[in-house]
Order: structure tokens, then C-alpha cells, then sequence
């Protein structure tokens, strides 16, 4: 097996632990390939993988396609929703990017999922935005809240990020999180903080050399010049992290980032890729 069959082969696994076969276009796209060499053209070698309608897959994983078809009209409706909520949120002046992530931002969405969003803010304004942002959701009731049942298009606010803390730790960079980054879906984006939030995290490159595209763009952040707002902040920082003390298990929590992600997803993806590494070469 070549280097480029394998990292086609690496690709399809990938994509294959969540039921979701891949185009040409998209198996190029996102295609494994961590060597220093940029990575050839794929169009030669596709021709030992199994394809149907348009879409490559695993030995004996054709049944996927419906499933990706499936879901990916389940997730037309949530879309439309995330915009329109969207639209909503933007009216707080402190957000300076809200992106889907998560399955949806691939339209990859079950029936019943809630929408992932991250939020990136002004510097300085995290705890703050995330204060308003809660209350204008709950006001509209369509908040997802921890441990609710009825979940469906309900709105998760997991991810916020401060604008001057965009690159991502070493300890967090990994397969998973790349795909992660390189998958968001913006939907609102002020002052070109999706191309920074790119920028910064860089490293993607170096597990997905064609997910993203890296420009050049301004990188100074923005703050409010008012100090008495920067105390407001503090105070919505303690109150809040003073609330989820108690309740906190893997989630990050800082004065410039917030990810609330209590099951430890990047973990149970990555094994579940290595295992079917193992079966597959």
C-alpha cells in the first residue's frame, strides 16, 4: 500500500466513525496526511476504494450514504434555526464571531440534536458576553440547559473563546481538534475574527494540509476603552464560575476561555480511530 493509499484509507476511517462517506472533492479536502511533502493528487488512487453515487466508503459501509443522506435533511431545519438565532446574538456588541461546530457544522445532525455554537469575543469581555448571551436565550426559551431532556434545536453556547486567546494549547491540539477547527461553519463574523481564529491555530496543517486557509489579516484585538467595565467582568467571571464550581468535570474554564464539554468526546474518537487503524492496516 503507497503513502497516499494510506492516507485516504486514514481519511475514510476517520469519516467512517461517524457514519459519513466522503466525496472526491471532500476526501481531498480532508485528507490525513502528516509528512512534510505536500500531498499529491488523489484521482489515481481513488480507484481501489468502493464508491457509490458520488461517495467513497469502508469494505462492506455502503449503508452509510442514506444515513449521511438522512441527516443531512435533518439538518437543514437547524440550520435555519442557528441562523436565525444568530441574528439575535449579534446584537450583543462584545460578540465578535458566532460558528457553528459540532455534527451540524458538517450537516451531519441526528433528529433529535441540540446546536453547537462557539463565540469569540472582544478582549476582556468573555464572562460578560456569556452572562448576556444565557439570558437572551433563555428569554426566547430555546437555551439547551445541562441534564434536559427535550433537547431538540435547542441552543448549546459550549465554546467561547476571548479574542486574544485564539491558538489553542499543545495539549489540546490533536487529530480530533483538528477537525474540529477546520470543520466550524461561521454564521456571523465581525472584523474577520474567523480568518484570525484560523490563523492562529495554524498547526491545524499539520494533520489536514488542505482543510484551511491561512491569510494574512489584522491581528490586533479590540477592547473597550471604559475600565469600569473590566470590573463588571471580573465579577460576572467569579459569579459564574462560583455557580459551576461544584458541577465542573472535564469542562476548561479560564478568564479567556470557556469549553464545556464534560464528556471527553476527542478521547473516545481518537480510540475508536486507532482501533480501526489496527483492523485496517
Amino acid at each position: 500500500m503507497t503513502r497516499l493509499q494510506k492516507a485516504i484509507l486514514k481519511t475514510l476511517i476517520y469519516a467512517d466513525i461517524f457514519d459519513y462517506p466522503l466525496t472526491k472533492s471532500e476526501i481531498n479536502h480532508w485528507l490525513i496526511w502528516q509528512h512534510k511533502t505536500p500531498p499529491p493528487d488523489i484521482n489515481k488512487t481513488l480507484s481501489s476504494f468502493s464508491k457509490s453515487n458520488s461517495y467513497y466508503y469502508l469494505p462492506s459501509r455502503k449503508s452509510i450514504i442514506k444515513i449521511r443522506q438522512s441527516r443531512s435533511r435533518f439538518s437543514k431545519s437547524k440550520l435555519k434555526q442557528a441562523h436565525r438565532i444568530s441574528r439575535y446574538l449579534s446584537l450583543i456588541l462584545t460578540i465578535k464571531l458566532i460558528a457553528i461546530t459540532g455534527a451540524l457544522s458538517m450537516n451531519n445532525s441526528h433528529k433529535h440534536d441540540d446546536i453547537d455554537l462557539l463565540i469569540i469575543t472582544k478582549s476582556n469581555r468573555l464572562w460578560l458576553t456569556r452572562l448576556f448571551s444565557i439570558l437572551l436565550l433563555e428569554l426566547l426559551q430555546l437555551r439547551r440547559r445541562p441534564q434536559a431532556r427535550q433537547t431538540t434545536n435547542k441552543i448549546c453556547l459550549n465554546l467561547f473563546l476571548d479574542e486574544s486567546s485564539l491558538q489553542l494549547p499543545a495539549s489540546q491540539r490533536n487529530l480530533y481538534t483538528a477537525h474540529e477547527v477546520s470543520q466550524i461553519k461561521p454564521i456571523f463574523n465581525k472584523q474577520s475574527t474567523y480568518q484570525k481564529f484560523l490563523n492562529q491555530n495554524s498547526w491545524v496543517k499539520n494533520y489536514l494540509p488542505n482543510a484551511i486557509n491561512i491569510t494574512k489579516s489584522p491581528s490586533k484585538p479590540s477592547t473597550f476603552p471604559v475600565d469600569l467595565f473590566n470590573w463588571f467582568e471580573i465579577l460576572a467571571y467569579k459569579l459564574q464560575f462560583f455557580y459551576m464550581k461544584s458541577k465542573i468535570t472535564n469542562e476548561t474554564i479560564s478568564r479567556t476561555r470557556a469549553f464545556f464539554h464534560p464528556r471527553q468526546t476527542n478521547k473516545i474518537v481518537l480510540n475508536q480511530y486507532h482501533q480501526k487503524l489496527k483492523t485496517f492496516l
